[in-house]
């Protein structure tokens, strides 16, 4: 019987990712489409009336002046969209990372082995942007592995119970990181 604390690879929150910026894109082109054909009818259909009073620069201002910012919020989705996709193909399936009484064993992304005794640091850092923070692990005080939380089946208050206990106290999940994340 092992002692080993087995964290696995989950898709789960970077596919609800990818769903709410599918859902986000198909919004953003139903409102693009509906205020295009409101600017079509106010400058040539039946509500160009509406705009007998204005100025001959005003509608063409407003239609420019809305697809840029129509443009820069589609881009915006789209990349955000992309980034989701990358990130759930590289998922995968299996186990990301065991802790044990020797150390810490990460899977994913690529294999790395640290013993209790070179592990300097094991951190939560980073943005809550995209994929959001990482699971920083520091050997002699540099980065040796990391994986993002939201590919992780573990809470860190699961993986700092697992680190400290199996580390019989010397190594903590700092999570100091999280209160200064945007």
């Amino acid at each position: 019987m092992s002692d080993r604390f087995a964290i696995q690879l989950t898709p789960l929150p970077t596919a609800a990712r990818v769903s709410k910026q599918r859902a986000a894109w198909k919004l953003h082109t139903i409102f693009a489409a509906g205020t295009l054909l409101v600017f079509v009818l106010l400058w040539v259909g039946p509500l160009r009336g509406f705009t007998a009073d204005w100025p001959s620069w005003a509608l063409p201002t407003a239609v420019v002046l809305w697809a840029i910012g129509t443009a820069i919020r589609m881009g915006i989705t789209l990349w955000a969209l992309a980034r989701a996709k990358r990130d759930l193909a590289s998922i995968g399936d299996g186990v990301a990372l065991f802790i044990d009484g020797e150390g810490i064993e990460f899977r994913h992304p690529q294999p790395v082995m640290a013993r209790w005794s070179q592990i300097t640091g094991l951190k939560l850092a980073g943005s809550s942007l995209g994929a959001g923070p990482e699971l920083i692990m520091e050997v002699a005080g540099n980065r040796a592995a990391a994986i993002p939380l939201s590919f992780l089946d573990a809470m860190p208050a699961a993986i700092d119970s697992a680190v400290l206990a199996r580390s019989m106290g010397r190594i903590r999940l700092d999570v100091s990181a999280m209160d200064k994340m945007i």
